[in-house]
């Protein structure tokens, strides 16, 4: 966006009610908004699923980002052309709303005919992410989280009934947003050893069990707890685009 200074200065701004401009960075919003291109940014007021809005994030980027859901005082962004999203921010996290001419702002049906719907539960080793933590995430984003110890039966019942399983493995080759686009009923292993074979007493998922294995660390993040793998697990299946890196 622009240097640390300027940067300040433009958030103080921002807080003291006035519109800023910004120039765009990248291409995550495009066509919308393309890199190189300028832009206003206003105080925010009301929020809602569709706006974009500016947020910083955890290693200090700015980024105008498309918000996917609001609940409660959690929100969750991604760039149009992102595979996954952004790690979710507070409410008061956001710093503003970018300015969208009226015929190129989005409604919740487009949205919505954008990326189809699909069912989406979690499935949580106990000691990758406790009781409490589990409910506040399920509440909030209104997914089911499953707290399992051993889990290779539930695996195969549900794979039985027409789910498509996701084991998530820190050492598995393809990335999440790499998988293809999953609709229908998806479920999801976090916290759980993969193996080639199913040990179902020791809880550990076979290679040729679960639909897909996959990781959810990215360049930002070397190692990722369970809390923050769940989010990202969330953003993903909210959000199933053409990636963006920039």
């Amino acid at each position: 966006m622009h240097g640390t200074g300027r940067q300040d200065f433009l958030i103080r701004a921002l807080q003291h009610g006035k519109p800023i401009s910004i120039l765009i960075e990248g291409n995550c919003m495009h066509p919308l908004l393309v890199h190189g291109q300028r832009t206003s940014v206003y105080p925010p007021d009301e929020i809602k699923e569709g706006d974009v809005v500016l947020v910083r994030d955890q290693v200090n980027r700015f980024l105008a980002h498309r918000i996917l859901s609001v609940e409660n005082d959690c929100v969750i962004t991604s760039g149009d052309r992102n595979h996954i999203s952004d790690t979710p921010f507070h409410r008061c996290d956001i710093l503003g709303k970018v300015d969208i001419p009226e015929d190129q702002q989005m409604d919740q049906s487009a949205l919505n005919s954008m990326y189809p719907s699909s069912e989406l539960k979690v499935v949580v080793h106990p000691d990758a992410l406790g009781i409490t933590t589990s409910k506040a995430l399920s509440q909030a984003f209104a997914v089911d989280i499953v707290i399992e110890e051993n889990p290779v039966s539930l695996l195969l019942s549900l794979q039985e009934k027409g789910w498509t399983s996701v084991a998530i493995h820190a050492g598995a080759r393809e990335h999440i947003s790499d998988l293809p686009q999953i609709t229908g009923k998806m479920v999801v292993f976090v916290g759980y050893d993969v193996g080639r074979e199913a040990d179902a007493p020791n809880g550990i998922i076979g290679l040729s069990d679960a639909s897909f294995v996959a990781r959810t660390a990215i360049k930002y993040w070397d190692n990722l707890n369970a809390e923050v793998s769940v989010a990202a697990i969330i953003g993903f299946h909210m959000r199933r685009t053409t990636l963006c890196h920039g």
